[in-house]
C-alpha cells in the first residue's frame, strides 16, 4: 500500500519513484484535481483498475483496502502535491494500517516548492527560519516566507491574520493557483491589496498565498506573473 505524492499538477514534476509506485498498481485510487487522467494512465499497467474519487467515496476506498489485504494487490493512493503536507492522511492511513497491510508514503514536490519556483522567491537563506503558516522574525530583522494553504476560504481572515502577526501593508504577496499546470495563476501584489486578489481569484483549497517582508529598496510588484 503506497500513499504517493504526485505534487502541483504537471506531468513532468512526478517523481521517479511516484512512476515505479504507479506501475507496480494493480489499483490507483485517483482524483481528477490532482493530475491528468492520461498522465496516468501512461504510466500503470494495462487492465490496472483506476479508481476515480469522486464518485468514489470512503468505503469504496476501503474496500479497495480490503482487497489489497486478501488477495495481495498493491494499492496507490495519489495525493496532491506531498501527501505529509496538507495530505489528509487519515482516515485512510490508519485504515491501511488497521487491516496490517505494509504502508510506503513517497513524498512528492509540494505545491509551495512549486510556487516559489515560479516566483523565483528563495523561500528560506541559510540562517533563516522558515515556518509553514506563520512569520518568523529571523537574527538582523529579515522574515523568512510564509505560506498560507487553502486561503481562498477566508481571504479577508488570512490578511487579518497576516497584520495581526507584524506583516507590513506593503509585505510582497503572491496568490497562487494550480502552480505548473497549463491552468496556471500567479499573481503579485502588496498585502493589503491581497483580500481583493484572493476574493477575485481564490478557490478554496486550491489557493496558495506566499507572503514575504519586503526587502530594502525593493517595491512589491502588482500584477500578473508569466505563467508560460
Amino acid at each position: 500500500m503506497l500513499f504517493v505524492g504526485c505534487g502541483p499538477g504537471a506531468a513532468d514534476l512526478l517523481t521517479l519513484r511516484a512512476v515505479r509506485a504507479l506501475a507496480a498498481a494493480d489499483i490507483v485510487v485517483w482524483s481528477p484535481s490532482l493530475i491528468a487522467a492520461e498522465v496516468v494512465r501512461e504510466h500503470v499497467r494495462p487492465g490496472t483498475e483506476i479508481l476515480a474519487w469522486p464518485p468514489a467515496a470512503l468505503p469504496d476506498v476501503l474496500d479497495a483496502f480490503d482487497r489489497a489485504r486478501d488477495r495481495g494487490l498493491v494499492v496507490v493512493r495519489l495525493k496532491g502535491g506531498d501527501p505529509m503536507l496538507f495530505g489528509a492522511m487519515e482516515p485512510e492511513l490508519g485504515a491501511a494500517r488497521d487491516r496490517g497491510l505494509d504502508v510506503e508514503i513517497v513524498p512528492g514536490v509540494s505545491a509551495l516548492g512549486a510556487a516559489a519556483a515560479a516566483l523565483g522567491w528563495e523561500i528560506a537563506r541559510p540562517g533563516t527560519p522558515l515556518l509553514v503558516g506563520d512569520a518568523v522574525e529571523a537574527p538582523g530583522g529579515e522574515v523568512g516566507v510564509t505560506a498560507l494553504f487553502m486561503a481562498g476560504g477566508g481571504p479577508g481572515a488570512a490578511a487579518a491574520g497576516l497584520r495581526q502577526r507584524g506583516m507590513r501593508p506593503d509585505a510582497s504577496c503572491a496568490v497562487a493557483i494550480h502552480v505548473s499546470r497549463a491552468d496556471e495563476i500567479l499573481v503579485t501584489c502588496r498585502l493589503d491589496e491581497l483580500t481583493e486578489h484572493v476574493e477575485d481569484l481564490g478557490r478554496g483549497g486550491h489557493t496558495l498565498v506566499l507572503v514575504r517582508a519586503k526587502p530594502a529598496g525593493e517595491t512589491a510588484a502588482s500584477g500578473s506573473a508569466p505563467t508560460d
